[in-house]
Protein backbone atom coordinates (compact mmCIF):
# COMPACT_ATOMS: atom_id res chain seq x y z
CA UNK A 1 0.00 0.00 0.00
CA UNK A 2 1.76 3.39 -0.70
CA UNK A 3 2.16 6.17 1.76
CA UNK A 4 -1.00 8.54 0.69
CA UNK A 5 -3.48 5.37 0.53
CA UNK A 6 -1.77 3.92 4.19
CA UNK A 7 -2.45 7.81 5.67
CA UNK A 8 -6.12 7.92 3.70
CA UNK A 9 -6.96 4.44 5.70
CA UNK A 10 -5.91 6.22 8.69
CA UNK A 11 -8.18 9.30 8.63
CA UNK A 12 -10.78 6.44 8.12
CA UNK A 13 -9.97 4.54 10.91
CA UNK A 14 -9.90 7.29 13.58
CA UNK A 15 -13.32 8.32 11.87
CA UNK A 16 -14.51 5.54 11.92
CA UNK A 17 -13.35 4.53 15.93
CA UNK A 18 -14.96 7.17 16.78
CA UNK A 19 -18.63 6.82 15.41
CA UNK A 20 -18.17 2.93 16.71
CA UNK A 21 -20.36 1.65 19.27
CA UNK A 22 -17.50 -0.98 20.18
CA UNK A 23 -14.29 0.15 21.92
CA UNK A 24 -10.87 0.88 19.57
CA UNK A 25 -7.90 2.12 19.92
CA UNK A 26 -5.99 4.08 17.36
CA UNK A 27 -2.44 3.93 16.92
CA UNK A 28 -0.24 6.72 15.33
CA UNK A 29 0.68 4.41 12.45
CA UNK A 30 -3.49 4.50 11.37
CA UNK A 31 -3.97 0.61 12.52
CA UNK A 32 -7.12 -0.15 15.05
CA UNK A 33 -7.48 -2.49 17.36
CA UNK A 34 -11.13 -3.14 17.72
CA UNK A 35 -10.69 -4.01 21.81
CA UNK A 36 -10.96 -1.62 24.97
CA UNK A 37 -8.19 0.29 26.58
CA UNK A 38 -7.87 -1.58 30.25
CA UNK A 39 -5.08 0.68 32.14
CA UNK A 40 -2.14 2.69 30.95
CA UNK A 41 0.99 2.28 33.70
CA UNK A 42 4.54 2.85 33.48
CA UNK A 43 4.16 4.53 29.98
CA UNK A 44 2.48 1.21 28.91
CA UNK A 45 -0.75 0.94 27.72
CA UNK A 46 -3.17 -2.49 28.59
CA UNK A 47 -5.35 -3.20 25.42
CA UNK A 48 -7.84 -6.01 25.72
CA UNK A 49 -8.65 -7.19 22.47
CA UNK A 50 -11.61 -9.03 21.32
CA UNK A 51 -11.26 -13.03 21.18
CA UNK A 52 -7.46 -12.29 21.66
CA UNK A 53 -4.86 -11.73 24.57
CA UNK A 54 -4.51 -8.49 25.99
CA UNK A 55 -1.67 -6.22 23.95
CA UNK A 56 0.75 -4.03 25.69
CA UNK A 57 1.57 -0.96 23.77
CA UNK A 58 3.78 2.30 24.14
CA UNK A 59 1.92 5.28 25.20
CA UNK A 60 3.60 7.29 22.93
CA UNK A 61 1.98 4.99 20.02
CA UNK A 62 -1.62 5.35 21.32
CA UNK A 63 -4.26 8.45 19.44
CA UNK A 64 -7.41 7.86 20.42
CA UNK A 65 -9.01 5.18 22.41
CA UNK A 66 -13.25 4.84 22.41
CA UNK A 67 -15.71 3.78 25.32
CA UNK A 68 -18.07 1.24 24.79
CA UNK A 69 -20.62 2.88 26.56
CA UNK A 70 -20.57 6.17 28.86
CA UNK A 71 -23.04 7.23 31.66
CA UNK A 72 -24.27 10.85 31.38
CA UNK A 73 -23.44 12.34 34.41
CA UNK A 74 -25.90 13.63 36.86
CA UNK A 75 -26.69 17.16 35.76
CA UNK A 76 -24.83 17.11 31.93
CA UNK A 77 -27.74 19.05 30.45
CA UNK A 78 -27.02 22.42 32.26
CA UNK A 79 -24.62 24.59 31.20
CA UNK A 80 -20.68 24.43 31.08
CA UNK A 81 -19.58 26.58 34.44
CA UNK A 82 -15.37 26.32 34.09
CA UNK A 83 -14.26 27.15 30.74
CA UNK A 84 -9.85 26.79 30.43
CA UNK A 85 -8.02 28.67 27.75
CA UNK A 86 -6.82 25.48 26.28
CA UNK A 87 -10.96 24.81 25.24
CA UNK A 88 -11.82 22.35 28.04
CA UNK A 89 -15.10 23.13 29.86
CA UNK A 90 -16.65 21.76 32.56
CA UNK A 91 -20.18 21.38 34.83
CA UNK A 92 -19.63 21.66 38.45
CA UNK A 93 -19.62 23.62 41.37
CA UNK A 94 -17.21 26.40 41.31
CA UNK A 95 -15.23 27.99 44.41
CA UNK A 96 -11.89 29.98 44.39
CA UNK A 97 -8.83 31.00 47.07
CA UNK A 98 -6.15 33.70 45.49
CA UNK A 99 -5.31 33.06 42.38
CA UNK A 100 -6.58 29.41 42.48
CA UNK A 101 -9.86 28.12 40.85
CA UNK A 102 -11.30 24.63 41.77
CA UNK A 103 -14.20 22.61 40.82
CA UNK A 104 -16.21 20.09 42.54
CA UNK A 105 -17.91 17.66 40.09
CA UNK A 106 -19.08 14.11 40.85
CA UNK A 107 -16.56 13.06 37.42
CA UNK A 108 -13.69 15.54 37.84
CA UNK A 109 -12.11 14.98 41.04
CA UNK A 110 -9.28 17.31 42.83
CA UNK A 111 -9.41 20.01 39.79
CA UNK A 112 -7.85 23.21 40.58
CA UNK A 113 -5.81 25.08 38.58
CA UNK A 114 -4.65 28.49 38.28
CA UNK A 115 -7.01 31.50 37.43
CA UNK A 116 -4.39 32.47 34.50
CA UNK A 117 -6.12 28.74 33.15
CA UNK A 118 -9.03 30.06 33.44
CA UNK A 119 -10.91 31.53 30.77
CA UNK A 120 -14.56 31.99 32.20
CA UNK A 121 -16.46 30.86 35.30
CA UNK A 122 -20.46 31.07 35.81
CA UNK A 123 -20.94 30.58 39.44
CA UNK A 124 -24.35 28.70 38.95
CA UNK A 125 -26.39 30.57 40.99
CA UNK A 126 -30.02 30.06 39.76
CA UNK A 127 -31.64 33.28 40.03
CA UNK A 128 -35.12 32.22 40.37
CA UNK A 129 -36.88 33.11 37.03
CA UNK A 130 -34.20 35.57 35.95
CA UNK A 131 -31.87 32.47 35.50
CA UNK A 132 -32.34 32.65 31.56
CA UNK A 133 -31.74 36.40 30.58
CA UNK A 134 -28.85 36.12 33.27
CA UNK A 135 -26.93 33.14 30.85
CA UNK A 136 -27.64 34.92 28.01
CA UNK A 137 -25.72 38.24 29.14
CA UNK A 138 -23.41 35.69 30.07
CA UNK A 139 -22.64 33.90 27.07
CA UNK A 140 -22.64 36.80 25.05
CA UNK A 141 -19.73 38.23 26.97
CA UNK A 142 -17.86 34.73 26.50
CA UNK A 143 -18.19 35.01 22.71
CA UNK A 144 -17.02 38.60 22.55
CA UNK A 145 -13.75 37.70 24.94
CA UNK A 146 -13.06 40.64 26.90
CA UNK A 147 -12.49 41.19 30.30
CA UNK A 148 -15.87 41.26 32.35
CA UNK A 149 -17.98 40.26 35.30
CA UNK A 150 -22.12 39.59 35.13
CA UNK A 151 -23.38 41.21 37.69
CA UNK A 152 -26.58 41.34 39.60
CA UNK A 153 -28.17 45.29 39.24
CA UNK A 154 -31.68 45.96 40.46
CA UNK A 155 -32.45 42.11 39.55
CA UNK A 156 -31.27 41.94 36.07
CA UNK A 157 -27.72 41.05 34.74
CA UNK A 158 -25.59 43.78 33.96
CA UNK A 159 -22.05 43.32 32.21
CA UNK A 160 -19.21 45.06 33.96
CA UNK A 161 -15.65 45.73 31.86
CA UNK A 162 -13.06 44.07 34.50
CA UNK A 163 -10.55 42.25 35.11
CA UNK A 164 -10.64 39.65 37.86
CA UNK A 165 -7.70 39.43 39.97
CA UNK A 166 -8.27 37.16 42.72
CA UNK A 167 -10.93 35.34 44.47
CA UNK A 168 -11.53 35.36 48.09
CA UNK A 169 -14.07 33.85 51.00
CA UNK A 170 -17.19 36.48 50.51
CA UNK A 171 -15.95 38.15 47.06
CA UNK A 172 -13.76 38.62 44.19
CA UNK A 173 -11.28 41.77 43.67
CA UNK A 174 -11.33 43.23 40.08
CA UNK A 175 -9.44 45.98 38.49
CA UNK A 176 -12.42 48.21 37.46
CA UNK A 177 -11.52 51.07 35.60
CA UNK A 178 -7.76 50.99 36.72
CA UNK A 179 -9.49 50.52 40.33
CA UNK A 180 -8.87 47.71 42.56
CA UNK A 181 -12.59 46.76 43.87
CA UNK A 182 -14.18 44.11 46.10
CA UNK A 183 -17.34 43.07 43.94
CA UNK A 184 -19.66 40.86 46.60
CA UNK A 185 -20.24 37.32 45.14
CA UNK A 186 -23.68 37.23 46.29
CA UNK A 187 -24.15 39.80 43.42
CA UNK A 188 -21.88 37.49 40.86
CA UNK A 189 -23.30 35.80 38.51
CA UNK A 190 -19.77 34.75 36.45
CA UNK A 191 -17.01 36.33 34.96
CA UNK A 192 -14.77 36.27 31.41
CA UNK A 193 -10.84 36.83 31.58
CA UNK A 194 -8.37 36.78 28.75
CA UNK A 195 -5.26 35.19 28.99
CA UNK A 196 -2.27 37.24 30.12
CA UNK A 197 0.57 35.21 29.77
CA UNK A 198 1.74 33.04 27.00
CA UNK A 199 0.16 29.04 27.24
CA UNK A 200 2.79 26.81 26.66
CA UNK A 201 2.19 22.89 26.30
CA UNK A 202 3.67 20.81 28.87
CA UNK A 203 6.27 18.63 27.59
CA UNK A 204 5.22 14.94 27.69
CA UNK A 205 2.34 12.47 27.04
CA UNK A 206 -1.00 14.19 28.20
CA UNK A 207 -4.73 12.77 27.61
CA UNK A 208 -7.71 15.13 27.09
CA UNK A 209 -11.12 13.02 28.31
CA UNK A 210 -13.63 13.53 26.65
CA UNK A 211 -16.64 13.33 29.05
CA UNK A 212 -20.70 12.05 27.94
CA UNK A 213 -22.44 15.14 28.07
CA UNK A 214 -19.94 17.75 25.97
CA UNK A 215 -17.53 18.14 28.96
CA UNK A 216 -13.81 17.93 28.45
CA UNK A 217 -10.15 18.17 30.35
CA UNK A 218 -6.81 17.76 29.62
CA UNK A 219 -4.35 16.51 32.31
CA UNK A 220 -0.89 15.24 32.17
CA UNK A 221 -1.16 11.61 31.76
CA UNK A 222 0.34 10.14 35.25
CA UNK A 223 -2.22 6.87 35.13
CA UNK A 224 -5.40 5.02 33.89
CA UNK A 225 -7.04 2.34 35.60
CA UNK A 226 -10.42 0.41 35.06
CA UNK A 227 -12.51 2.93 37.23
CA UNK A 228 -10.08 6.56 36.93
CA UNK A 229 -8.21 8.47 34.53
CA UNK A 230 -5.53 10.69 36.95
CA UNK A 231 -2.81 13.24 35.71
CA UNK A 232 -1.83 16.72 38.26
CA UNK A 233 -3.74 15.60 40.88
CA UNK A 234 -7.18 15.27 39.25
CA UNK A 235 -9.05 12.11 38.75
CA UNK A 236 -11.90 11.48 35.76
CA UNK A 237 -14.45 8.74 36.29
CA UNK A 238 -13.89 6.32 33.76
CA UNK A 239 -17.84 5.47 34.14
CA UNK A 240 -18.03 8.87 32.19
CA UNK A 241 -15.68 8.98 29.54
CA UNK A 242 -16.79 8.91 25.93
CA UNK A 243 -13.24 8.91 24.37
CA UNK A 244 -9.57 9.61 25.17
CA UNK A 245 -7.08 11.45 23.17
CA UNK A 246 -3.92 11.01 23.55
CA UNK A 247 -1.30 14.45 23.03
CA UNK A 248 2.19 14.73 23.53
CA UNK A 249 5.98 14.62 21.68
CA UNK A 250 3.79 12.84 18.83
CA UNK A 251 1.33 15.24 17.78
CA UNK A 252 -0.28 18.66 18.73
CA UNK A 253 -2.92 20.78 17.67
CA UNK A 254 -2.05 24.30 16.89
CA UNK A 255 -5.34 25.40 18.73
CA UNK A 256 -3.17 24.50 22.01
CA UNK A 257 -0.50 27.01 20.72
CA UNK A 258 -0.29 30.23 21.81
CA UNK A 259 0.78 32.50 18.68
CA UNK A 260 3.71 35.11 19.12
CA UNK A 261 2.16 37.34 17.02
CA UNK A 262 -1.69 38.22 15.27
CA UNK A 263 -2.25 40.32 13.28
CA UNK A 264 -6.28 40.50 12.08
CA UNK A 265 -8.53 42.20 10.25
CA UNK A 266 -12.13 43.77 11.84
CA UNK A 267 -15.83 43.09 10.91
CA UNK A 268 -18.65 46.03 10.52
CA UNK A 269 -15.49 48.42 12.18
CA UNK A 270 -15.56 45.27 15.46
CA UNK A 271 -12.50 43.53 16.38
CA UNK A 272 -13.36 39.72 16.17
CA UNK A 273 -10.43 37.46 17.08
CA UNK A 274 -9.47 34.21 15.43
CA UNK A 275 -11.12 31.35 17.78
CA UNK A 276 -9.65 28.45 18.93
CA UNK A 277 -11.73 25.15 18.32
CA UNK A 278 -14.44 27.06 16.67
CA UNK A 279 -15.57 29.19 13.83
CA UNK A 280 -14.36 33.03 13.81
CA UNK A 281 -18.09 34.03 14.99
CA UNK A 282 -18.64 31.62 17.51
CA UNK A 283 -20.16 27.67 17.18
CA UNK A 284 -18.11 24.56 15.81
CA UNK A 285 -16.32 24.85 13.09
CA UNK A 286 -18.35 23.12 10.10
CA UNK A 287 -17.10 22.22 6.48
CA UNK A 288 -19.26 20.46 3.70
CA UNK A 289 -21.76 19.91 6.50
CA UNK A 290 -19.32 17.86 8.99
CA UNK A 291 -18.59 19.35 12.08
CA UNK A 292 -14.97 19.99 13.26
CA UNK A 293 -14.01 19.79 17.18
CA UNK A 294 -10.64 21.42 16.77
CA UNK A 295 -9.17 23.83 14.73
CA UNK A 296 -8.86 27.95 14.13
CA UNK A 297 -11.48 29.83 12.97
CA UNK A 298 -10.63 33.40 11.85
CA UNK A 299 -11.72 36.21 9.41
CA UNK A 300 -9.75 37.20 5.99
CA UNK A 301 -7.11 38.87 6.67
CA UNK A 302 -5.82 37.16 10.06
CA UNK A 303 -2.10 36.03 10.20
CA UNK A 304 -1.18 33.77 13.17
CA UNK A 305 2.81 33.17 13.47
CA UNK A 306 3.86 30.19 15.80
CA UNK A 307 7.39 29.03 17.12
CA UNK A 308 7.73 25.70 16.08
CA UNK A 309 11.24 25.42 16.99
CA UNK A 310 12.31 22.71 14.78
CA UNK A 311 11.01 20.06 16.41
CA UNK A 312 8.05 18.94 14.13
CA UNK A 313 8.22 17.10 10.90
CA UNK A 314 4.65 17.23 9.34
CA UNK A 315 1.94 20.34 9.44
CA UNK A 316 -1.69 19.07 8.72
CA UNK A 317 -5.18 21.21 7.96
CA UNK A 318 -8.53 21.04 6.21
CA UNK A 319 -8.96 24.26 4.82
CA UNK A 320 -12.21 25.70 3.66
CA UNK A 321 -14.91 28.54 4.12
CA UNK A 322 -17.14 27.66 7.07
CA UNK A 323 -20.60 26.56 6.24
CA UNK A 324 -22.38 29.92 7.93
CA UNK A 325 -20.93 31.69 5.14
CA UNK A 326 -22.68 33.45 2.86
CA UNK A 327 -22.11 33.22 -0.51
CA UNK A 328 -19.74 35.40 -1.39
CA UNK A 329 -17.07 33.76 0.77
CA UNK A 330 -14.04 33.52 -0.67
CA UNK A 331 -10.24 33.10 0.62
CA UNK A 332 -7.10 32.20 0.15
CA UNK A 333 -4.94 30.39 2.93
CA UNK A 334 -1.27 30.26 2.80
CA UNK A 335 1.34 28.31 4.80
CA UNK A 336 4.64 29.76 5.37
CA UNK A 337 7.84 28.31 7.27
CA UNK A 338 10.67 30.56 8.57
CA UNK A 339 9.51 33.26 5.14
CA UNK A 340 9.35 30.31 2.64
CA UNK A 341 5.28 29.89 0.99
CA UNK A 342 4.83 26.34 1.41
CA UNK A 343 1.63 26.37 0.20
CA UNK A 344 -1.34 28.60 -1.36
CA UNK A 345 -4.91 27.25 -1.98
CA UNK A 346 -7.90 29.11 -2.65
CA UNK A 347 -11.42 28.02 -1.48
CA UNK A 348 -15.23 29.50 -2.43
CA UNK A 349 -18.19 29.00 -0.52
CA UNK A 350 -19.77 24.99 -1.23
CA UNK A 351 -16.34 23.91 -1.94
CA UNK A 352 -15.13 20.72 -0.15
CA UNK A 353 -12.13 21.55 2.06
CA UNK A 354 -8.36 20.51 0.54
CA UNK A 355 -6.37 18.56 3.44
CA UNK A 356 -2.69 20.65 3.29
CA UNK A 357 -0.10 17.75 4.33
CA UNK A 358 3.53 20.37 4.88
CA UNK A 359 6.96 19.09 5.01
CA UNK A 360 7.84 21.36 7.98
CA UNK A 361 11.11 19.52 8.94
CA UNK A 362 13.81 22.09 10.60
CA UNK A 363 10.66 25.08 10.62
CA UNK A 364 11.30 27.34 13.27
CA UNK A 365 8.66 30.12 12.84
CA UNK A 366 5.09 28.74 10.67
CA UNK A 367 2.58 31.44 9.69
CA UNK A 368 -0.73 30.77 8.83
CA UNK A 369 -2.46 33.49 7.00
CA UNK A 370 -5.87 33.80 4.96
CA UNK A 371 -6.38 36.51 2.47
CA UNK A 372 -9.64 38.03 0.90
CA UNK A 373 -10.53 36.21 -2.59
CA UNK A 374 -12.57 38.57 -5.13
CA UNK A 375 -14.80 39.54 -2.06
CA UNK A 376 -14.31 41.04 1.51
CA UNK A 377 -17.91 39.76 2.53
CA UNK A 378 -18.44 36.77 4.64
CA UNK A 379 -14.56 35.25 4.45
CA UNK A 380 -14.73 32.91 7.49
CA UNK A 381 -11.68 30.90 7.00
CA UNK A 382 -11.33 27.42 8.94
CA UNK A 383 -8.06 25.44 9.46
CA UNK A 384 -9.97 22.68 10.88
CA UNK A 385 -7.81 19.70 12.65
CA UNK A 386 -5.12 22.03 12.55
CA UNK A 387 -2.04 20.18 13.69
CA UNK A 388 1.67 19.09 13.72
CA UNK A 389 3.79 15.73 13.77
CA UNK A 390 6.58 14.36 14.67
CA UNK A 391 8.94 11.60 13.12
CA UNK A 392 7.08 9.19 15.03
CA UNK A 393 3.24 9.54 13.74
CA UNK A 394 1.76 9.22 10.38
CA UNK A 395 -0.40 12.32 9.39
CA UNK A 396 -3.91 11.39 7.73
CA UNK A 397 -4.39 12.04 4.50
CA UNK A 398 -6.97 12.32 1.76
CA UNK A 399 -9.22 15.34 1.14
Amino acid sequence: MGSGAFRAAAAVLLAAAIASADGKVVLVDGSAIDGALVSVESDTAVVRVKDGEPQRIPVTKLVLATAVAAKRAPGADGPMNLHLHGGDRLRGAVTGAGEEVRLDSPVVLGLAVPLDAVRAVRFGRLLGALQASYGEVFDRELEKGRDSIVIQRDTKPFPVPARVLELGEAALVARVEDQRREIEFARVYGFVRTPDRERTVPPGVRVRVHIAGGERVTLPLERITETTVEGGGIKVVRDHVDRLEFLGDHMAHLSDFEPIDVRQTTLLGQPTSYRRDGMALGGPIRLGARAYERGLGTLAYTRLEYVLGGRWETFYARCGIDDAAGAEGDAVFRVTGDGKVLAEIRRRKGEPPEAVRLDVKGVDRLVLETAPGDSYVSDFCDWAEARVFSAMASPPGGK
